[in-house]
């Protein structure tokens, strides 16, 4: 027998399988390659007229199955086996990295550890190589730009409860993954993944197990009851169509930035809402401007929560449409504020983006408070921390301690590549100037690895090309923060940049 030809005609076979491929075209180009029919079978010590399956069972046993014109493993097949044997020893090595995670998130937490600081240097190629790929949860392309599914980097375990910036391994800590996921995920965790000891909030084993299974693990592995908060948070989400720049993340949107009215305190008019359920409650929000009610609801449904936490309870959504009664009843409530069909979720999430969420549990549905950090999860920035620009001593000491706070915006990554990749020049305060060649090298290297030609670049930034490319790349620069003149001595471009321009934080850092 021709062992080699035996070889051939099994990797044949696997790939027919893998293929799915029909037995006489194919195994008509592997005769062409090999010689005809008679002469391979020949090859194989076959002689006389037998079917196709008797031949595969003398060749190869219990390996191959031939039925409706397909080739098939068998359930005994050796590649069966292989694949299973895989499967499992990988289940056991994810559970070992499962473990280890749990370990070093409660050694972060015992030895009362900072934070891990991001780092955009570790980062940079994980960012690179993920740009324009699908979302390991949820599948869909990942856009470079703002959007509900622009590219974020998740780190699997919160940085806050010692997650490390490492993406290398057969289970990487930090991964490429669309806004809406990450927001979600951390939803979860912030509404039922942490555990409150000695005063100190912890990251528990089941959330680690959860962020850690829905991206490695098999489907039925995923905790149920955190997929499923997942699920119907993701689809709320993408139902409503909310551009993320809308989204009011710190709290501080025209609605719930109205102060609540001066003349209700701790004594009035709570002090007049009976106690118990079966009494009726005074209507004490009737009067209130649609503004003023939704900064009511806000704080009212925060420290009902908080209560009913206090007390061992989730909180029900049923109670929510007692609170309701404080603005009249729920239609006189819906009627104002524009929504009078919408169901409580839609209305939660319409009046405060990711401050609440819902979980469902049988036919009984909570409500969960979210408690962020202060920082728009969008914030590319916010994932991989580039230094801003750093205000001269003249603007700081003007700055009016009185003027309400106002969240920073979040920053486009192409804006932040840039400001990434100049941070290697060496400029100081007294070396300001930089040749054209060299900056227009450096950002020639960036349009590239995004197969862009010049106009598509700058185009990122909002600009239309209308000069020169020295023009161009000027406003370029000018977008993101830095401020510089383009000037030419001789026939030489350059550069002039203005301090502070944030050059010696990157070297430093």
């Amino acid at each position: 027998m021709d062992e080699s030809l035996k070889e051939l005609f099994y990797a044949h076979l696997a790939e027919m399988v893998f293929g799915a491929a029909q037995v006489n075209p194919s195994l008509k180009a592997f005769y062409r390659q090999n010689g005809s029919k008679k002469e391979v079978f020949k090859k194989l010590d076959f002689k006389g007229q037998i079917s196709l399956q008797k031949r595969l069972d003398r060749l190869f046993p219990d390996e191959f199955r031939v039925q409706s014109g397909l080739v098939s493993f068998t359930e005994h097949s050796k590649h069966e086996k292989m694949v299973e044997k895989r499967a499992s020893l990988r289940q056991q090595r994810l559970e070992a990295h499962i473990l280890a995670a749990q370990k070093a998130a409660q050694i972060h937490f015992e030895n009362h550890w900072s934070p891990t600081k991001r780092d955009p240097i570790k980062l940079r190629p994980l960012v690179r190589k993920s740009r324009g790929k699908n979302c390991p949860t949820c599948g869909v392309e990942m856009l470079p730009r703002n959007g509900m599914h622009g590219f974020t980097v998740e780190h699997i375990v919160p940085v806050r409860y010692g997650g490390k910036n490492t993406y290398d391994g057969e289970f990487p800590q930090c991964v490429g993954m669309c806004y809406l996921c990450n927001q979600t995920r951390n939803n979860i965790v912030l509404a039922i993944g942490r555990e409150e000891i000695r005063g100190r909030t912890k990251i528990t084993d089941r959330a680690i197990r959860f962020l850690i299974t829905q991206i490695y693990g098999e489907h039925d592995q995923v905790d149920s009851q955190m997929a499923q908060m997942f699920c119907e948070q993701y689809q709320l989400v993408s139902s409503q169509e909310i551009a993320v720049e809308e989204y009011d993340l710190w709290g501080i949107g025209e609605w719930v930035e109205y102060q609540i009215p001066p003349e209700e305190n701790t004594t009035s008019p709570s002090a007049n809402i009976p106690k118990t359920e079966e009494d009726e409650i005074e209507p004490v929000y009737l009067d209130l401007d649609k503004e003023q009610a939704i900064a009511c609801l806000k704080r009212d449904l925060k420290k009902e929560i908080e209560v009913s936490n206090k007390n061992g309870k989730p909180y029900s959504l049923n109670r929510l449409e007692r609170l309701f009664l404080k603005h009249g009843s729920p239609e006189q409530f819906r009627e104002k504020i524009g929504m009078p069909k919408e169901d409580i979720d839609v209305i939660l999430f319409r009046l405060y983006p990711h401050q609440f969420i819902l979980e469902t549990k049988g036919t009984v549905r909570y409500i969960h408070a979210l408690e962020h950090e202060n920082r728009h999860f969008y914030d590319f920035s916010a994932e991989v921390v580039i230094p801003p620009l750093t205000k001269t001593p003249d603007e700081e000491e003007t700055v009016d301690t009185d003027t309400v706070h106002v969240a920073p915006k979040p920053v486009p990554m192409p804006v932040l590549f840039v400001r990434d990749a100049l941070a290697s020049l060496h400029l100081s305060n007294e070396r300001k100037e930089m040749p054209f060649e060299r900056i227009k090298e450096i950002l020639d290297g960036l349009r590239k690895e995004d197969g862009m030609d010049w106009d598509a670049y700058l185009d990122c930034f909002n600009i239309k090309l209308s000069g020169s490319l020295a023009e161009g790349i000027n406003m370029l620069l000018a977008e993101c923060g830095f401020k510089c003149l383009l000037k030419k001595d001789n026939q030489n471009l350059f550069f002039v940049f203005e301090p502070p321009h944030g050059f010696e934080e990157h070297q430093t850092a």
